[in-house]
């Protein structure tokens, strides 16, 4: 049986960012660090939001200001897009079909990412961290097993299509259109594609998967198997006449008593 967990929530970026973390972990740690985090998190939304007419990216895409006048931070964003556009052979691309520059698929897990090292301040072990389907994670909750995370279904109702460990594996990353919408675009072809209704991509580096899951969603099968060959996990879900057709590369970390869809 599991030892119990605490869990911390805050927001930003209008999204819930959860903290799971072993019982051994005080209160006064958590109630010290968290605010601190949360504070990063808007930080970066206040950088990076395209929503904020007076962010940082929202000034450079109307020809405002240069990446030279923009924090750091930017340039590096931006450096990491382009080295992912490069990894996926274009079908990740920070820039849209309307020439707007838009990091947003991996603006979340890469501030997600720079919180990290304030973990280290809790004094804990293991942690499991995550938001809207994406997740990482270090060492294990207890001695029963390690952290376990289940994979949203691509319809609505919140069930799962499948339970994965992350030990052989540190990060998962799900993108998908099902609970967002249409926000995903093939930039090599100018439109939207429909090849999957969800992409979960598993490896050490969470925006790594996070930028192969986009890839994956916006490129189809022939991306998924880019990504294996990248060393990476995958699992892609197609959903045809109300039913889903989930498909695994091998070495993907499902859980063996994970349920069958």
């Amino acid at each position: 049986m599991r030892k119990p967990l605490k869990r911390r929530t805050v927001t930003a970026m209008a999204m819930d960012f959860t903290l799971d973390v072993p019982e051994s972990v005080s209160d006064s740690a958590l109630d010290t660090v968290m605010p601190y985090i949360e504070s990063d998190l808007q930080w970066a939304d206040a950088i990076f939001s395209l929503y904020q007419p007076d962010s940082q990216l929202s000034r450079l895409g109307r020809g405002e200001a240069s990446i030279g006048e923009c924090v750091p931070a930017v340039a590096e964003v931006l450096d990491l897009c382009e080295k992912y556009r490069e990894e996926t052979s274009g079908a990740f691309d920070a820039r849209r079909p309307d020439g707007v520059i838009d990091p947003t698929g991996i603006v979340k897990t890469w501030a997600m990412e720079r919180v990290r090292w304030r973990f280290q301040l809790l004094g804990a072990s293991a942690w499991l961290w995550g938001c809207a389907g994406d997740v990482t994670a270090q060492g294990r909750p207890d001695a029963v097993g390690p952290w376990r995370v289940g994979i949203a279904d691509p319809r609505a109702g919140g069930a799962t299509v499948d339970a994965v460990e992350l030990g052989a594996v540190e990060a998962i990353a799900t993108s998908g259109t099902a609970h967002s919408g249409e926000h995903i675009w093939d930039p090599r072809k100018g439109r939207a594609d429909t090849h999957f209704a969800q992409a979960s991509v598993a490896g050490s580096d969470l925006v790594q998967c996070d930028a192969w899951a986009t890839a994956i969603m916006a490129g189809g099968r022939k991306v998924a198997l880019a990504a294996q060959a990248e060393g990476l996990h995958v699992l892609t879900c197609a959903v045809r006449e109300g039913k889903v057709f989930a498909e695994r590369s091998p070495g993907w970390p499902r859980m063996q008593n994970a349920g069958r869809e």
